[in-house]
């Protein structure tokens, strides 16, 4: 499968509503499927995917300070 046929998947996907700050439980199931997946990845395959794990997490990370802060106004 291509690249933009993936990212197509991706944002049709019907997945279940969340609360904004659920975001951590999602990379706790993205870590959840590595960790299945890992024993059939090379070491720099899951390097990659602990590297775009990490990217979610400090973008959600600063778009969850910024939604607080503009919420309370700190």
């Amino acid at each position: 499968m291509l690249q933009d046929e993936l990212l197509a998947k991706m944002i049709v996907k019907t997945a279940p509503c969340r609360r904004f700050d659920d975001w951590a439980e999602v990379l706790t199931e993205f870590a959840s499927c590595l960790v299945q997946i890992s024993p059939r990845l090379s070491p720099e395959e899951c390097d990659r995917l602990i590297n775009i794990g990490a990217s979610f997490y400090r973008t959600l990370a600063r778009a969850e300070d910024y939604r607080r802060t503009s919420i309370h106004g700190d």
